[in-house]
């Protein structure tokens, strides 16, 4: 079965994001380019809350194309593009705006489960930490991706926000990379 991962950027203390909701994207390396290809070989299927679905459509459905986007970022562009996005909102955003795009019907649970079940690689939140938390707990994550960024936020947005479900996890790795960010790749402990 397809295991589903949170992925997502955290600051030193904490924070996914800053008070006023934006937070500085990694510098670009070799590194960088190395840790996106492991998305990409992994997983085929993104989930994105509202807000983080529009914000990467003001990016990625034409960086495949933009003469200023490096080549390194063009293949993020087009696994981004090409992946399906599944989007939770309670509202109807216009689906089209970013090709296989396709609105989440019913609770993040089920969902998250019929997905699960298709053929296919494992599924990644990206960004979203609200839908993040939500699907913390509902008790739906295989596995944590943090990416901690050498930043100190003093304040925003957390994506362990003390109403998750306690879960103890495993350590698969860790990497130190070229920009000062740490990688770490976590495993939901069965039965704990």
């Amino acid at each position: 079965m397809r295991k589903v991962v949170i992925s997502m950027a955290v600051s030193v203390d904490g924070y996914v994001n800053a008070l006023g909701g934006e937070f500085a994207p990694p510098a670009w390396s070799e590194d960088m380019d190395r840790w996106t290809e492991y998305l990409r070989e992994r997983c085929d299927t993104l989930i994105f809350g509202r807000n983080t679905w529009e914000m990467m459509i003001r990016h990625w459905p034409t960086a495949e194309v933009a003469a200023d986007t490096p080549e390194p970022q063009r293949e993020v562009a087009k696994f981004m593009n090409n992946s399906r996005k599944l989007v939770f909102s309670r509202t109807q955003p216009d689906m089209s705006a970013w090709k296989n795009s396709v609105l989440a019907k019913g609770n993040v649970a089920d969902a998250i489960k019929v997905e699960k079940a298709r053929e296919g690689k494992d599924l990644a939140i990206l960004g979203s930490p609200q839908m993040a938390q939500t699907a913390m707990r509902s008790d739906v994550i295989d596995e944590y991706w943090l990416l901690t960024m050498p930043v100190l936020l003093g304040g925003g947005s957390r994506l362990f926000d003390g109403h998750a479900l306690r879960r103890k996890l495993k350590l698969l790795e860790t990497r130190a990379l070229d920009t000062g960010a740490i990688f770490t790749r976590y495993e939901r402990v069965s039965g704990a």
